[in-house]
């Protein structure tokens, strides 16, 4: 008979090619640097709580055919203590003949103890079951954001993440960049100068865990980032090869203080990946024109990053383009929790989510 249950570490060959076989489109054996991430990061590492456990799904015959990834959040709520739950990926197979395990999967995740589960990443037929568990949609982070600074440059990296041929198109897109913003300002994106009275410095670690922790605290609800959790966030976020160089930057007063922070990665003359921008309330507008200003000296033809609704607010006049690809969802027992989730006074997505870890934009060969 088929049934769910907690991912155990003789689980790990299983769970990765799984994964590797339908969420990476792989063809041969996964990689052993991919099985040995699963391991610390579902089985080891201090995101893992064994009350909270990742889960899978076995069928009638004893293979696992189903998965699905559990790390846990510390949270506070006002000064209230909470537990969060995140559900990273989320697959199955069999469907034919086993069309319910993804279902039963996140049925089993939603019923654990935690205080709110949630996902960043739920694509249409996830959100779908999470609406029939009377989970919910927050609009305000499930949107893609993208700013286009170089056009043809953008296209042909956007185009080079699918396409090998388009992938080596770069040099050829700079040259038709330069000659279209040499005749037209369609081409040509000119950053915003530096509002008075503000300055941005490029952030070491600990400045930038400090800056996260000052503005973190301005919401409601926001990850607690103490007992070194942030700081194992970090480690992890800075290390995306796939996505290129981490840059960190602080904007701050002539006086030292930091009101606003950001982090991207980037490949030169590629699409930077912004994992975290952030804000004192009603700053994030010059932070983000700074931000853009830096990605672009660094060789950007573009930037692109996770919604939240301060960001929605500040695009007006940005020219930032905004697209869904995959929804953020909740699921609470206390509807005090739910209710601060939808105000948007929370921070949610980046750092506090799912894409910190090296899933997404890590290279394990």
């Amino acid at each position: 008979m088929s049934e769910v249950r907690p991912l155990a570490a003789d689980d790990i060959g299983a769970v990765t090619a799984l994964y590797y076989r339908i969420l990476r489109h792989g063809k041969a054996a996964p990689p052993a640097a991919l099985a040995a991430y699963f391991r610390a990061f579902y089985l080891d590492g201090p995101y893992h709580d064994p009350e909270t456990p990742a889960l899978v799904h076995v069928n009638d015959s004893g293979r696992v055919n189903g998965f699905v990834g559990v790390h846990t959040v510390p949270y506070l709520l006002g000064d209230r203590r909470l537990r969060a739950a995140f559900c990273g990926a989320l697959m199955s197979e069999d469907h034919e003949s086993d069309p319910l395990a993804g279902a039963r999967l996140l049925k089993a995740f939603i019923a654990g103890p935690q205080d709110v589960s949630l996902s960043e990443t739920a694509n249409v037929i996830s959100e779908t079951m999470w609406s029939k568990l009377r989970g919910k949609t927050i609009p305000g982070y499930s949107f893609e954001w993208f700013r286009v600074f170089r056009p043809v440059g953008f296209a042909s990296a956007l185009g080079g993440e699918k396409s090998a041929v388009l992938r080596h198109l770069g040099p050829v897109a700079k040259l038709i960049d330069n000659n279209l913003s040499r005749k037209s300002s369609l081409g040509r994106f000119i950053p915003a100068p530096a509002p008075a009275g503000l300055v941005m410095d490029d952030a070491d670690f600990e400045s930038f865990a400090d800056a996260v922790r000052k503005l973190s605290a301005t919401k409601q609800m926001r990850p607690d980032w103490d007992q070194g959790y942030l700081e194992h966030v970090l480690a992890n976020a800075v290390i995306k090869p796939a996505y290129g160089q981490a840059h960190m930057g602080l904007v701050k007063t002539k006086g030292g203080e930091a009101i606003g922070a950001f982090l991207y990665h980037l490949k030169p003359g590629g699409i930077g990946r912004v994992l975290q921008v952030m804000a004192m309330p009603g700053r994030l507008g010059p932070v983000l024109d700074l931000m853009f200003a830096h990605a672009l000296e660094k060789g950007a033809v573009g930037l692109r990053g996770r919604s939240s609704p301060e960001i929605i607010e500040a695009a007006t006049g940005r020219s930032m383009i905004m697209a869904t690809i995959s929804s953020t969802v909740i699921h609470a027992k206390d509807p005090a929790i739910t209710d601060a989730l939808l105000s948007g006074d929370c921070m949610l997505t980046g750092l506090a989510g799912e894409r910190w870890n090296r899933f997404f934009g890590g290279d394990f060969g």
